[in-house]
């Protein structure tokens, strides 16, 4: 049970949020696209003590932090730039027509309302609070609170502290964004589950985001949960391609799944491919490339217990090699590679399991229809590789079209680790991976979860919001009768 003190502190954020909500609604676009870039210039200025921090938390080298602050910042102004465009908006105007007797109709989105966002622990950053969902929810028109998640509350606290200052700042409410420290499940429920609340956003764990999921469908008013739970990311590697470079291929795909320890949910967990000498290079240069990767320290104790737990799990089921490990060190995510064979994968649901961490599978074929039996078989995915030449691509439609059903994003060669933040970035998948297909985190387009339209009829200019108005005054492309219009609308049309 929650503490009554604190339950108290979380009903006075709520309540803070929904009134903070009242006052967002009469913002323009352009005034929170500049709240946005402030906060983006604060964090930006934050110096030393912020790497320093998030280093001693989570163990990450002080490159990618270095990294991965930028992409933060980063993700803040193009956020804030893609909103003050309006796209997000919709404006649409439909003028009236009293020959037809047609009214006048005009409709845009406006925010949902307080949305909870729950910190992850693989970016104390890009994905925790003051991450893309903190950021798209702001530039959507909502109030945030934010669950901090325990690996680095710090950092956490550091963060939520240059949101708050940046709100204070402009003179708005301080309920546009609320921290809270408490981590019992039960204060994650009881959130989730308050009326107020009316959206969540996650990145975790299958289990976490189904929970959430489950007890937003079952409120009186049930709510969205934007939950991102990871996936295998599997690699279908075609005849002609691995022939080519086997060994190229597996110095690639090493390099992806041990990357940040494997502590990426677009990790490259399961290797495809036809049984043959090309594959037998592969995985002898997989082994050999193994031995060169030093294990590290994961990002905390109980991810590293997790990821020793699933990789012994799946070492021990029946019809399994290991093909290339590194020596465990207590503490530090050691890399592995099993090898099974394609019947054994499709009838043993163990080994469709993500492994957070630096494990990998193979999975040999002994034939073309395995490989399409396995990408039938196959659960929702953020991404699905397929590395091939353009010739392997003609001759294996079939199997290409089956996996555009089954991921979010479609590589062609390359691999999945590395996730840009812009417009055509697509990060979310069908479930499980997430729990709505329709929508990325990633990106400015995660702005999106958080709108809704509400249509206006016959309503005086003066009374309606700036997006709608007939002179635009936020100088924004609407569609006004079926046509792209950039302009303000002249008295003799309306």
């Amino acid at each position: 049970m929650i503490e009554e003190t604190s339950k108290q502190n979380i009903e006075v954020r709520i309540q803070m949020a929904s009134e903070a909500y009242q006052f967002l609604k009469n913002t323009t676009i352009k005034q929170r696209a500049a709240l946005m870039n402030a906060v983006a210039d604060r964090i930006e200025a934050l110096g030393e003590e912020l790497l320093t921090t998030a280093h001693a938390e989570t163990s990450l080298p002080l490159a990618r932090l270095t990294g991965e602050k930028a992409r933060t910042v980063g993700q803040w102004r193009s956020y804030a730039k893609a909103v003050a465009s309006g796209i997000y908006t919709e404006p649409r105007i439909d003028l009236a027509q009293p020959e037809k007797q047609k009214g006048d109709l005009r409709k845009y989105n406006i925010g949902l309302g307080p949305v909870l966002v729950f910190g992850a622990s693989n970016f104390p950053f890009a994905f925790s609070t003051a991450g893309g969902d903190t950021a798209s929810a702001i530039g959507a028109g909502c109030p945030v609170i934010v669950k901090a998640h325990p690996a680095h509350p710090k950092t956490s606290q550091m963060m939520a502290d240059t949101i708050s200052n940046a709100v204070k700042e402009f003179g708005w409410p301080a309920g546009i964004f609320s921290h809270i420290t408490e981590t019992s499940y039960e204060t994650g429920a009881y959130l989730t589950q308050h009326k107020e609340i009316q959206a969540v956003a996650f990145t975790g764990s299958f289990n976490g985001g189904k929970a959430l999921f489950d007890m937003a469908s079952r409120r009186e008013n049930p709510i969205p949960v934007f939950a991102e739970m990871g996936s295998i990311n599997p690699v279908f590697a075609l005849k002609n391609l691995i022939e080519d470079k086997a060994e190229a291929l597996a110095k690639e795909y090493i390099s992806s799944l041990t990357l940040g320890v494997g502590q990426f949910c677009t990790n490259p967990g399961v290797f495809i491919a036809l049984k043959g000498k090309s594959l037998d290079r592969f995985i002898s240069a997989v082994n050999n490339e193994v031995q060169e990767v030093t294990p590290a320290h994961m990002l905390h104790n109980g991810i590293y217990e997790n990821f020793e737990k699933h990789k012994t799990t799946a070492i021990t089921q029946p019809d399994i090699e290991v093909i290339a490990s590194k020596q465990q060190e207590e503490g530090k995510g050691s890399a592995t590679v099993i090898k099974t064979n394609a019947q054994n994968f499709l009838h043993n649901p163990v080994l469709s399991e993500e492994v957070f961490g630096p494990f990998g599978i193979i999975v040999t074929c002994e034939n073309q229809e395995e490989l399409v039996q396995i990408a039938r078989h196959l659960k929702g995915q953020l991404t699905i590789t397929v590395a091939a030449t353009s010739d392997d691509v003609r001759e294996n439609a079939e199997l290409i079209h089956l996996l555009k059903d089954k991921c979010g994003r479609l590589l062609f060669n390359g691999m999945p680790t590395g996730v840009e933040v812009v417009y055509a970035m697509q990060h979310g998948g069908p479930f499980p991976s997430t729990t709505d297909a329709r929508f990325t985190s990633v990106g400015p387009d995660a702005v999106k979860r958080f709108v809704r339209p509400i249509s206006f009829q016959n309503w005086p200019d003066e009374f309606l919001p700036e997006e709608l108005k007939n002179q635009n005054p936020l100088q924004i492309s609407r569609i006004v009768d079926g046509e792209v219009n950039s302009g303000s609308l002249k008295p003799e049309t309306v």
